[in-house]
């Protein structure tokens, strides 16, 4: 129960983290005029990007967020899975209210940014 406990806190707060850092990104792009480009390089870029984000939630969380996880390294899957998901569905609402998105806000844009923190991370902390 408690695995499960804090595997949701952990996802709702990445959540947040990434829909906060879309629309601020989105705003952005939209105020300098600026329209999505390659989305592959947007995805590794998104990972890059969440792999430093993963490296300064170490710095201000030194712990594992599931630290009675079953299995070493499951937020590798289940984290990149379920924001992919939530990403997709915050863009296709912010698209369907006519605003412009960025390529975060879409399944591999959202997935890539989970993986890359989730992988820092796991290796900082085993």
């Amino acid at each position: 129960m408690e695995f499960l406990l804090e595997l949701c806190i952990e996802v709702f707060g990445e959540a947040i983290l990434q829909i906060l850092l879309e629309a601020g990104l989105a705003t952005a792009q939209e105020a300098a005029g600026r329209e999505n480009r390659n989305p592959a390089l947007a995805t590794i870029g998104y990972c890059l990007f969440g792999a430093i984000l993963g490296g300064l939630s170490i710095w201000l969380l030194p712990t594992r967020l599931v630290g009675t996880a079953p299995v070493s390294g499951i937020s590798l899957v289940v984290s990149p899975v379920v924001m992919g998901i939530v990403m997709q569905l915050w863009g296709g609402l912010r698209r369907a209210q006519g605003h412009r998105t960025t390529n975060l806000a879409t399944w591999y844009g959202g997935a890539a940014f989970a993986f890359g923190l989730a992988l820092v991370r796991l290796v900082w902390l085993r």
